[in-house]
């Protein structure tokens, strides 16, 4: 099927230019099912930095004994804007170190996966910043030399299995990993309470962060779905914040589905499906 997704996030709230992302994704099969292709487009804000994104996705299934494993690449440019005039010195606004100015760069970016699906059971890998770009801020007000950091290649790992609790209702419990050189590594448990395939209820835990998210969405008519989630954070930076919310949009086009509705044939028990 074809499908499109919004989704907006804003983080830490309450807390003056804290994380903010907004993201677009649009991907769909060809005819012959094997081949998808998609269109990637994100903003992210944090603090005086900016980053945008713009990718092309291509994936290629094949059909393992009944199972799916599908190929990915995304390929696309990432800028990235350093706004030192966006960071407020309170008490020492005449410091000699301060920076001023906009810089930004913009570097092609490469990330590939792997997805292993079966009917109750799914596994993914994948690689971002395959090759890390760089990032080439141009000089600056007070030295002569160019500040050169690069996005570290980041591996993340997810699986998932649906259990059938009846013809009505199903849980799903997740989990996640991300690894960063240099950083600690970041693991998501959750789980969720599926309804009718239309509707569903989760919360997980992230470890590292110390957070707890709740979740919930569900389909308002045959082709709309909406999710809300609030994200509550325990540790040092609980009381400068009010958690963070997130909201997400879906259209989704099934061709079968539409013709079925159209000839008013009934469209059959669903089967398992992950969103």
């Amino acid at each position: 099927m074809l499908v499109a997704n919004l989704s907006i996030r804003k983080q830490w709230v309450q807390i003056p230019q804290s994380p903010s992302l907004i993201s677009l994704n649009v991907h769909a099969p060809t005819r012959r099912h094997r081949h998808a292709l998609g269109l990637v487009f994100q903003r992210e804000e944090w603090g005086p930095m900016s980053g945008n994104f713009a990718y092309a996705n291509y994936a290629y299934k094949m059909y393992i004994y009944g199972n799916i494993l599908s190929l990915g690449l995304q390929a696309g440019f990432y800028n990235n804007v350093l706004d030192w005039d966006r960071i407020e010195h309170f008490k020492h606004p005449d410091d000699p170190t301060r920076r001023y100015g906009r810089h930004s760069s913009t570097n092609l970016d490469v990330n590939v996966g792997l997805y292993w699906l079966t009917e109750g059971y799914y596994l993914g890998f994948s690689v971002k910043h395959l090759a890390p770009p760089k990032i080439n801020f141009a000089r600056d007000t007070f030295t002569n030399d160019g500040w050169y950091p690069h996005m570290s290649t980041q591996f993340y790992l997810t699986s998932g299995y649906a259990i059938p609790l009846n013809r009505q209702w199903s849980l799903r419990p997740e989990w996640f990993m991300r690894y960063v050189h240099f950083t600690p590594m970041a693991m998501n448990f959750g789980l969720r309470a599926v309804y009718v395939n239309r509707y569903f209820f989760g919360v997980n835990v992230q470890t590292g962060q110390r957070t707890v998210n709740f979740s919930v969405g569900g389909f308002v008519s045959d082709n709309v779905r909406l999710g809300y989630s609030y994200c509550i954070y325990f540790g040092a930076i609980q009381a400068a914040q009010q958690g963070s919310h997130e909201i997400s949009m879906t259209y989704q086009y099934n061709e079968l589905w539409e013709t079925q509705r159209r000839h008013r044939r009934p469209a059959g028990r669903r089967s398992t499906v992950w969103w």
